[in-house]
Order: C-alpha cells, then structure tokens, then sequence
C-alpha cells in the first residue's frame, strides 16, 4: 500500500466512510451500528499503513493499533451494547490523529508537488473533519446534550450528524441546523472553525514553496548545464600563434 500512489487508499476509504455512513442514516439502516463499526475499523487500518513512514520505525506502533482498533470494532459489535463506546472513541481519535501526524509530514513542505501530494492534502483536509467529529462525539457521551439535534441513543447513530456539523464548521459554512448548546462543544467549534482556516493558508503557502523550490532548482541546474567554457579552461594543447 506504501509509494507513490499510497494516499488514494485512504481517500477511498474516506470517501467510502463518509457517502455508506449517509446512506445507513439515510434509509435507517438496522444494522447501522455494525455496519459503521466495520468501516471505520476498515478506514482506520488504511489510515494507519497507507502512509509511507522509515522502514522499520512505526511498524510496531501501527501492528498494535490495528489489533487494538480490530478488537474494539469487533467485541461493540458482537456486544451490540453501549459499553465499549468511550474506548471506541478514544481509540479511533487518537488512531486518526496519528494517522494525520503521518499524512502531514509526508505531504507538508517536502519533496515536489505531484498528483499523489494533492490527493494526501485532500486526505488531511478530510482527516481534519473526521477528527473533529469524534472530539464531538466525546464531548456528548461525556456530556449529553452538549449539541442540539441530536436523537440516536448509540454514538453510531450520531456519527452521521457531527460529521456533516463537522465538516461545515471546518469550512465555516455554518448552516445552523446543529448548533453547540455547552461550553466546551463551543470552544470544540470555533477552534475547528480557525484550524479549517489556518490549513488552507498553510496549504497554500506549501504548496506555492515547493513548486517555486522545485522550479528554481531547475533552472540553476539548466543554467548551469549550459553554461559556456572559457577559453582558459579549455587547457593549452594548442599554442597560439
């Protein structure tokens, strides 16, 4: 899954996360909470080993995330019980985090820009706002009632609305539908809000530097191809007459 093409993996799975998740709210899936269970487990061992990393270093660190993400997944939905939610969330938080830490050194001011560092900005974009939606979905088992709107009894059936509410924050769309009700869920949002904000500029500015690092470097070497001999460095095999 590792190399050039690596990062459109994980904008698959994202994608795939985001659009089955919608249809099982959509049409009320039974099986809902299953069903999400399975895909994240599945969009989280990609995030985990589609990133390319040191050979040898994380191998460790992400064998036993996707053991411990796969147990979790699998015990809630043999369960079918809200026991094993806190640990759900937490894990899939800290999981995607790291997962993002990896995208952002790989695509972030180094290397030149190519279609693979483009898909891996979209994916960190994406990250960003799944992210966020589980920094939500904890504050609500801890807090109840921190957003409005909000119905399902099972953190599965309100992944669907925090991370549609996510990702308009991210994008400081802000329809209005769901709105924060506590403190904490406040300061979750505006602080979303300004990360969608910093990103893009720092996206940009990215981007722009390496493609101008990419095009000065090789102009130096053209120039520096096609620069001219000088006499005197031609030797003196010949003397003049």
């Amino acid at each position: 899954m590792q190399g050039r093409d690596n990062f459109i993996w994980l904008l698959a799975a994202l994608v795939c996360l985001l659009f089955v998740d919608a249809i099982s709210a959509q049409f009320d899936a039974a099986q809902a909470q299953r069903l999400v269970n399975i895909l994240l487990m599945v969009t989280i061992v990609i995030a985990v080993w589609a990133v390319d990393t040191v050979q040898g270093r994380w191998v460790n660190w992400k064998i036993g995330m996707s053991l411990i993400i796969v147990t979790v997944m699998v015990a809630d939905s043999l369960l079918e019980s809200n026991f094993l939610a806190i640990y759900q969330l937490v894990s899939s938080f800290l999981f995607l985090s790291f997962s993002l830490h990896l995208c952002w050194k790989q695509v972030m001011f180094r290397g030149m820009v190519d279609g693979n560092k483009i898909i891996g900005a979209i994916c960190i974009y994406m990250l960003i706002g799944v992210i966020w939606a589980f920094a939500y979905l904890i504050v609500e088992f801890i807090f109840p009632g921190s957003f409005s709107n909000l119905e399902a009894d099972v953190w599965q059936g309100n992944l669907e609305e925090l991370l549609y509410y996510s990702m308009v924050t991210l994008t400081t769309l802000g329809y209005g539908d769901i709105t924060p009700q506590q403190p904490v869920a406040r300061f979750l949002a505006y602080m979303e809000a300004i990360t969608g904000i910093f990103y893009t500029t720092v996206l940009v500015a990215s981007l722009i530097g390496m493609r101008l690092a990419h095009f000065t470097g090789s102009v130096s070497q053209s120039g520096a191809e096609e620069q001219p001999v000088s006499p005197d460095d031609q030797g003196t095999d010949e003397l003049p007459r």
